[in-house]
């Protein structure tokens, strides 16, 4: 991102408007392609230093580090369980800051109509495919035929609509790009400096991603969705064949921060360089989630990555040393109803901000550090899911591309060949191989939760399906959203719920919460676009049984899977999901 922004934040004022790209600006409401005299260059700079910002800013540890069980900030139900209003600055970011500029190029003629404007068109409505299939993701059912239209009521699309549209326009976009056509200056396109070969490959990737989440969705909830979604995804595979997506971790897509004060990595700017905080406040930095703890620690998988996503805690002033990995889950406590051994407590007891493991700092925290949108790990454990699954058959085998996952995650960070390959030979990551928890090495306790009431566990053949996902979610350390949305779609990684959620809204009662199925509309809208929000609300969220005023977490969208919860006999202790919005038996 440049300096150049800073000199033309006032276009972003005019832009920026509240709700559904409308609210508080009566006038330009008028005419919402009222912004002409600058060229796109100066207005699309806007929409991805807004998009970006907020991708990598304190929402993505607040919220989604938390939704994914990797990080872990507060100890309390809010904000990652509840109501608190963080959602509406996610929306107002992405909806408005990074949409209407998009809209303001794309929908006026002088450049829609010119051919010397052809490529910055199609970058332009590129990026917006991507912006709102992070959007839609996460909120369901939005604005999107009418979007930015200027009017204060504006109707929902269903979620299968916004997706039929972001699939064709990605395909269309990237078809009209032309390597030797016109471009946005470098400097005033901070995430790709207009290179229109990586604007393809770009395309292309976000297109296998949107298809990929889509392949499962039933078919008397979105008909025949699942099959034009299966289909792009093989069209997307085999344009991976031939060259056209991303081949190796050095064309990996990512933002990259600079050392101006404006332009620095948000997870530094906002914690590590705040000057409000005399020290690291242990409210605010996130620490390790003990769930991907269980999954990396030299006392299970040894993770050959592990020192580069985190550091180890203190160890603690007890007279028995705390583990040097110590990671904190969602609550620290126990259920209400849970019947512990005599004299159990909670290892949690007391502990300090130094005790747990912390991501680590030169890795994802620095000033400068990378934030990532799409990177070729992700494309491996994509063709892997998709051989495994039977809807793409390739050159290898769904183990083969299973590995190759497991080699550029790690090789990713650092780490070397023969503890990559240790590590792919280790009982439970190795393809078909159970966990080892009998050997005279092994120390069974070790997989399992404070609570013996998790695991991390795999079985032989039958669980090669969660190891391809598991290894994917590993993969996505930090890409908060994106993790997100994968966990959503799959469900196959367990995990515990939050046994202090102390807001009722969405859920049976208050002994304990799984996470939410999403994020609910923000105040603005509810409020100023009201009656098409409660329309959606009552008719296109498909979980929604009791049609309450209330928009709800646990409406389940198209793509996701049920979350069953933690149910006995595979775990000790009964812990099915209470949402309750849900049908007994559904």
């Amino acid at each position: 991102m440049k300096k150049i922004y800073k000199s033309i934040l006032f276009i972003l004022a005019t832009l920026m408007v509240g709700h559904s790209c409308t609210d508080g600006f009566e006038d330009i409401n008028d005419n919402p392609n009222r912004t002409t005299s600058a060229e796109p260059e100066y207005i699309f700079g806007l929409t991805t230093v807004a998009m970006l910002k907020e991708l990598s800013s304190q929402n993505n540890w607040y919220f989604f580090g938390n939704y994914t069980n990797q990080w872990s900030v507060i100890g309390g139900s809010a904000p990652h369980f509840g109501f608190d209003g963080r959602g509406d600055r996610i929306w107002n970011n992405l909806y408005v800051s990074a949409l209407n500029p998009l809209f303001s190029i794309i929908n006026d003629k002088t450049y829609a109509e010119n051919p010397s404007y052809v490529n910055r068109i199609a970058i332009a409505k590129i990026w917006r495919s991507y912006v709102f299939s992070q959007l839609v993701g996460l909120y369901g059912p939005l604005p999107y035929s009418d979007a930015c239209n200027g009017q204060a009521s504006i109707k929902f699309d269903k979620e299968e609509d916004v997706y039929r549209g972001i699939l064709a326009e990605l395909k269309d976009a990237y078809t009209a790009l032309d390597p030797s056509g016109d471009k946005y200056p470098s400097e005033a396109e901070p995430f790709l400096g207009s290179d229109i070969q990586r604007w393809k490959q770009f395309a292309h990737c976000i297109r296998l991603r949107t298809a990929a989440r889509l392949t499962e969705v039933p078919d008397d909830w979105a008909p025949g969705l699942a099959q034009e979604a299966r289909q792009i995804l093989v069209e997307e595979l085999n344009n991976a064949e031939n060259n056209m997506l991303i081949s190796n971790n050095n064309q990996n897509f990512y933002m990259t921060f600079g050392e101006d004060t404006d332009n620095q990595n948000p997870l530094y700017r906002e914690v590590i360089a705040n000057p409000e905080l005399d020290i690291i406040d242990p409210g605010n930095f996130p620490v390790i989630h003990e769930s991907l703890i269980m999954w990396m620690k030299p006392t299970t998988y040894n993770d050959p990555c592990l020192d580069y996503y985190m550091e180890e805690g203190s160890g603690g002033t007890r007279a028995k040393p705390l583990p040097k990995y110590l990671g904190r889950p969602h609550s620290m406590g126990r259920p209400q109803d849970y019947v512990p051994e005599p004299g159990w407590t909670s290892p949690y007891d007391a502990l300090k901000y130094d005790d747990f493991a912390k991501i680590n700092k030169r890795t994802f925290a620095a000033m400068t550090a990378n934030f990532y949108l799409f990177s070729y790990p992700e494309l491996c454990f994509l063709r892997a899911e998709a051989v495994y699954k039977g809807y793409w058959s390739g050159p290898k085998t769904a183990e083969e591309y299973y590995y190759d996952g497991i080699d550029a995650r790690c090789s990713k960070y650092g780490a070397s060949n023969s503890a990559i390959q240790e590590y792919k030979d280790f009982p439970g990551i190795k393809w078909s191989t159970p966990t080892d928890t009998i050997s005279s090495s092994v120390t069974p306790s070790e997989f399992w939760d404070y609570l013996s009431i998790y695991h991390c566990c795999l079985g032989g053949e039958e669980d090669n399906f969660k190891r391809i996902i598991l290894q994917h979610w590993i993969s996505l350390f930090g890409q908060g959203i994106d993790n997100y949305t994968l966990l959503r779609r799959t469900e196959v990684i367990p995990f515990k719920p939050h046994f202090e959620v102390e807001q009722n809204n969405g859920y049976v009662d208050a002994r304990y919460g799984y996470t939410p199925e999403r994020l609910v509309y923000p105040s603005n809208e509810r409020n100023i676009n009201k009656t098409e929000t409660q329309y959606a609300i009552d008719n296109y969220l498909l979980d929604n049984t009791l049609k309450p005023v209330l928009d709800q977490v646990t409406y389940r969208l198209i793509f996701a899977k049920d979350n069953p919860g933690l149910l006995y006999p595979e775990y000790p202790y009964n812990l099915p999901n209470r949402a309750r919005n849900r049908i007994a038996g559904q």
